[in-house]
């Protein structure tokens, strides 16, 4: 596969990287698999390297919204889809997401990931204080359901705190 440039919301530092993407998910598991090194990647705009690695997927083909229950104001959707699309959906129908960075061009799994916050974070926390539950890919290729309370120690760092 061929390598391509890639670089962040900083455009550096730049690298050149083998960049794959998939929607299909027994495909993913098996590139997971294969690879000793891979780093999953949504838009680019961190503001640091942290999705920068000679190995990486892609996850903006995972842009699926798969529910949304307006009683429960629950959304469920694929990683790779931009909190933009998340918010062309809800916004029509008088719903918002209780925390929006500074741009709507970052992934579902990169909000999750990176714990962002936006301007209201004294009051609603960061991102993940919204997150219900998850389905985590670990790095065997094993697809794993994560929540406060089953497999808490992968669902993240503030599980412990969210009981």
């Amino acid at each position: 596969m061929p390598h391509k440039k890639v670089t962040n919301w900083g455009n550096f530092p730049s690298i050149e990287a083998e960049v794959t993407q998939s929607s299909d998910i027994a495909e993913i598991q098996k590139l997971v698999r294969g690879q000793s090194s891979l780093i999953a990647r949504g838009n680019g705009r961190c503001y640091g390297d942290s999705s920068l690695n000679g190995n990486i997927f892609s996850t903006l083909k995972l842009n699926k919204f798969l529910s949304f229950d307006r009683e429960e104001s629950t959304i469920e959707c694929e990683s790779g889809i931009l909190l933009s699309e998340i918010l062309d959906v809800i916004v029509p129908q008088r719903f918002f997401l209780p925390v929006t960075p500074g741009t709507k061009y970052i992934t579902l799994g990169g909000a999750i990931a990176a714990d962002v916050h936006g301007k209201n974070h004294h009051c609603e926390g960061g991102f993940a204080d919204h997150v219900i539950d998850l389905r985590l890919l670990t790095a065997s290729g094993e697809s794993v359901q994560c929540s406060r309370t089953e497999n808490a120690e992968l669902f993240g760092r503030h599980a412990a705190a969210w009981d």
